[in-house]
């Protein structure tokens, strides 16, 4: 889960690209009905994107969604609201904080998927939660009866393949 030796890229905007192509493909092969559109939105905040994206069905609160999400999915579904889904990007070590900061933004908008991911891997302190102190708990972010918890997804960037490292995910049972 450390390091794997790869070469993050000097800007995590240089990850962006993949990473759309890569949601696109994620959430096209599981909603093959649905209308799938993917935006990288790291310096506008989703309640200012959404005043003028003139798509999809939102809840009223979208209006307080003052939250910046590095890629943003939307999975537009006929007759139902649409579904959101994260990624947060890193070009560094996937820390507490920062872990800290996607969940709070996937308690206040509820997204179908959220994920953290990096090419570097994960911090000690981070491995250590989850796998050895097994505090899955602390990626939970949704809960409806009856149904599993949402869950952030964490998991290490593979720049040479342009997908999630399936080996190092941790969180999003089901997925």
């Amino acid at each position: 889960m450390k390091n794997s030796g790869k070469i993050a890229p000097k800007h995590v905007k240089e990850l962006y690209p993949d990473v759309c192509q890569w949601l696109e493909k994620f959430l096209k092969d599981r909603f093959r009905q649905a209308e799938i559109d993917v935006r990288a939105l790291p310096h506008i905040p989703i309640s200012h994107f959404l005043r003028t994206y003139n798509q999809g069905n939102f809840p009223a609160e979208w209006v307080t969604w003052h939250v910046k999400v590095d890629v943003v999915g939307f999975d537009h579904h006929s007759n139902k609201p649409t579904d959101l889904v994260f990624v947060e990007c890193k070009n560094s070590t996937l820390t507490l904080a920062h872990l800290s900061q996607l969940l709070g933004y996937s308690r206040i908008a509820q997204p179908l998927y959220s994920f953290l991911i990096s090419p570097t891997g994960f911090s000690s302190t981070l491995v250590s939660l989850l796998q050895e102190y097994q505090r899955r708990d602390v990626l939970e972010y949704h809960w409806e009866d009856g149904k599993v918890p949402r869950q952030v997804i964490v998991a290490q960037w593979n720049t040479t393949t342009a997908n999630l490292n399936r080996h190092t995910m941790i969180g999003g049972i089901g997925i």
